[in-house]
């Protein structure tokens, strides 16, 4: 008989392979978050998927968390192809780029000016919220959700940022529009205040997990407006006012 992280490793794969959903009562949770870390491991190498990226995060607990991004990666004015039925949020995010590798410091944490120091770009990132669990919505195990890389669908690598922006978001502001119609309008505020935050916990984890943050991946530090419901398919533009937009399409 299958374990649990067989059987949830399968499932994401086989949803992600063929662009399809799973009903979330239907998958066993995983026993704890370190085991759903794992399974998403799992997963992206099943997959074939490079790390290219990291999605990172605090949980409720103050365990730092993250998800290795599979992709698709996308540039602006590519074509985002959603699952038949599927919830897509968006994200309007600030991504870093390693220009060296940021290996494990027991006992000298790294600070956030070194951490900074570690990468060359900083750049306007774009996340496509869209799980493989269908309803997922404020009903998922934490474990489970970080098996799906918490919910990670796609990414759109935008427009280069002076890096001191992630030093001060207070007077940016997030504007989504689909289909020419504004569905989001608002200041930018991060969930921990400090973009940086999440990527510095996870920076000074404890264990490797995942694996190595190496020179050339990219990092994103969370959303700037939260998980933007779209309405519906077409052309969407979202901007971080007044620095930078990222025009694609949802299809």
């Amino acid at each position: 008989m299958p374990t649990t992280a067989e059987t949830v490793r399968d499932a994401l794969l086989a949803a992600r392979r063929e662009g399809s959903l799973i009903e979330t009562a239907s998958l066993p949770v995983p026993p704890s978050l370190a085991d759903g870390l794992a399974i998403a491991r799992a997963v992206n190498r099943g997959a074939g998927f490079e790390d290219r990226g990291w999605k990172v995060g605090i949980a409720e607990d103050g365990t730092p968390i993250a998800g290795l991004m599979p992709g698709p990666w996308l540039a602006p004015g590519d074509v985002y192809e959603g699952a038949t039925g599927a919830e897509i949020r968006v994200e309007i995010e600030l991504g870093l780029r390693l220009a060296r590798d940021v290996p494990l410091r027991p006992g000298q944490p790294w600070s956030r000016a070194e951490l900074l120091a570690c990468c060359d770009r900083a750049f306007l990132g774009i996340e496509i919220v869209e799980s493989r669990l269908a309803n997922w919505a404020g009903a998922v195990a934490m474990p489970l959700w970080l098996a799906d890389a918490m919910g990670h669908g796609g990414y759109f690598v935008g427009p280069d940022l002076d890096i001191g922006v992630l030093d001060d978001v207070t007077g940016l502001g997030c504007f989504i529009s689909l289909n020419g119609v504004a569905i989001y309008d608002q200041p930018a505020v991060h969930g921990n205040g400090d973009p940086m935050t999440p990527f510095l916990a996870w920076a000074n984890r404890q264990e490797e997990g995942l694996g190595p943050l190496r020179a050339g991946q990219l990092v994103t530090t969370g959303s700037l407006c939260g998980g933007v419901l779209s309405p519906g398919k077409g052309d969407v533009v979202a901007k971080l006012n007044p620095l930078a937009s990222v025009a694609f399409t949802l299809r």
